[in-house]
C-alpha cells in the first residue's frame, strides 16, 4: 500500500510553537512510523529551543540556508544537506534566508518535544 500528496494541495498553517508556518504532510499521508512535516521560513523565523521525548528527526534542507543548534554546536545547513538528531538532543533550526525543510520524526509521537527556555 502507498499514499500520496503533492505539496501544492497541502495548505499551510501558522505553527502554534514556531514562527514558521508548517504544511502537515503526514497528516494527509497518514504513516504509521513516521511524522513528515514540510516547514517554511522567512529569515530570521526559527522553532523553539527543543527536544523530543522519543522522536529521532530527520532534517532535510529543499531550500534556502539554515543554521541548526544542536547542544553547543552550529551547523550550517543549504538546499540538499540532510541531518538525523537524536531524540534527547537539545536543538533548534533558524533561517539564515527564507527557506523550506522537511521534517521527519520517528516514531510517529503526537506532540513529542519538549520546549525549552532559550540559553
Amino acid at each position: 500500500m502507498y499514499s500520496r500528496i503533492n505539496l501544492a494541495d497541502v495548505d499551510a498553517v501558522d505553527s502554534e510553537r514556531s514562527d514558521a508556518r508548517v504544511k502537515p504532510v503526514g497528516y494527509h499521508l497518514r504513516p504509521s512510523e513516521m511524522r513528515p512535516n514540510v516547514w517554511t521560513f522567512d529569515a530570521g523565523e526559527s522553532t523553539p529551543y527543543h527536544y523530543q521525548e522519543e522522536q529521532e528527526e530527520l532534517y532535510v534542507v529543499l531550500d534556502g540556508r539554515f543554521e541548526l543548534d544542536i547542544e553547543d554546536e552550529t551547523l550550517e545547513l543549504e538546499a540538499d544537506d540532510y541531518v538525523v538528531v537524536s531524540p534527547e538532543a537539545k536543538r533548534q533550526l533558524t533561517a539564515v534566508e527564507a527557506g523550506t525543510a522537511l521534517v521527519v520524526g520517528a516514531p510517529n509521537v503526537k506532540d513529542d518535544g519538549v520546549v525549552l527556555d532559550e540559553e
